[in-house]
């Protein structure tokens, strides 16, 4: 594991990029689920009608399988190459700042608003009234979690590490990492469909022995330069079956809410997941190893945009709430487009430049200077 590559940190800002793309189309979608907004056609499927094919719902299945593994298993190589400077006590210390204090901290002084706002668009006030105070709050919180999901379940992958660490003090499982080569990449998608299966609660965004096994592979296999070349080479190969694939299950399961277990967890979806992380790592490698004013600034700002996006968005949304019965649905997915970015990013310019809220919401903690 050497220096931090430039693809690497394109990867994540990219993808961040992409979940909000994501964000701003799942909101509005009636395709095996109902929509979240009034005013918008229910489920087909409740009526007993087919579900209408069309892009936006389209694309929502082809990104959803694998761009937020994507995201675990980056997270796992960022981790081996931090701890080559830094040691386990101080890892973990960061990433309590960066990960736990946001979705936890976070979430109990400042993200509970998102909650609030989806509950304004779901409950009347007489069914609010009808509810404590305090339940009410708890409430609030525990749907404003939104994105911070990922803060949560990243954080329990890191302890994972940690503990690993501990029984494994002479890095043989690291060793055995580096002998991946071609043939163990394609056995390993028997081990990754067999870990979509487990431990997935009914919340259907903690697959906890899906993402952790995603993220210990970033750190024990990914962070390799050998298995990175291995990747590199094929990545032609890993897209083409990873996009057959993403087809081959929208084919199949198109129709049925997409972050449903019972599609998410569909074989042939964890299969187009795995080739597509896959073909991206490796392809990432070959046209996005570049710099350049834009990639370092998204690289710094991407982490308060996924933090603070989906706020923003529900704040626009319930602006939006009026108008969404009469509005072009055009126009509604690039008011969405523009909030979500051209408000996420002035408030995370701001946001961190506060003491305290800056620690809260996106987890910066003040660096102590050391007078020589």
């Amino acid at each position: 594991m050497e220096e931090r590559k430039a693809w690497l940190d394109n990867i994540r800002w990219m993808t961040i990029v992409l979940v909000v793309i994501y964000h701003v189309f799942y909101y509005y979608h009636n395709i095996g689920v109902d929509p979240m907004y009034q005013g918008l056609a229910p489920n087909p499927a409740e009526a007993g009608a087919k579900a209408a094919v069309t892009p936006v719902a389209v694309f929502l299945y082809f990104v959803y399988p694998w761009f937020m593994m994507l995201l675990f298993v980056v997270s796992g190589i960022v981790a081996g190459i931090v701890l080559q400077k830094k040691d386990m006590k101080a890892f973990l210390a960061e990433r309590v700042n960066k990960l736990l204090v946001p979705s936890t901290l976070g979430i109990l002084t400042l993200q509970w608003a998102g909650g609030y706002l989806i509950s304004f668009n779901y409950f009347t006030a007489e069914q609010k009234a009808g509810i404590p105070g305090l339940v009410r709050y708890l409430i609030y919180c525990a749907t404003g979690i939104g994105a911070l999901w990922f803060c949560q379940v990243l954080f329990v992958c890191c302890l994972l590490l940690a503990l690993i660490k501990k029984f494994d003090k002479n890095d043989k499982l690291q060793e055995l990492g580096k002998k991946v080569g071609l043939p163990a990449l394609f056995l390993l998608t028997i081990i990754v469909v067999g870990a979509a299966q487990l431990f997935n609660t009914p919340i259907t965004t903690y697959r906890m022995c899906l993402y952790p096994l995603a993220f210990l592979l970033g750190y024990y296999v990914f962070s390799d330069e050998n298995v990175q070349l291995t990747v590199k080479t094929y990545a032609p190969l890993f897209l083409v079956i990873g996009i057959t694939a993403d087809i081959a299950y929208i084919i199949k399961d198109y129709g049925t809410y997409y972050a449903s277990n019972e599609v998410q967890n569909d074989p042939v979806a964890v299969v187009c997941a795995w080739f597509m992380v896959l073909g991206i790592l490796g392809m990432a490698q070959r046209v996005c190893n570049f710099s350049n004013s834009l990639t370092s600034y998204m690289n710094k700002a991407g982490w308060g945009i996924y933090i603070i996006h989906i706020n923003v968005m529900l704040l626009t949304n319930t602006l939006l709430k009026p108008f969404t019965a009469t509005l072009p649905m055009g126009i509604i997915y690039l008011i969405e487009l523009v909030a979500a970015f051209g408000v996420s990013i002035p408030l995370w310019e701001i946001c961190r430049r506060i003491p305290v809220i800056r620690w809260l919401l996106l987890g910066i903690r003040r660096k102590k200077h050391v007078q020589g």
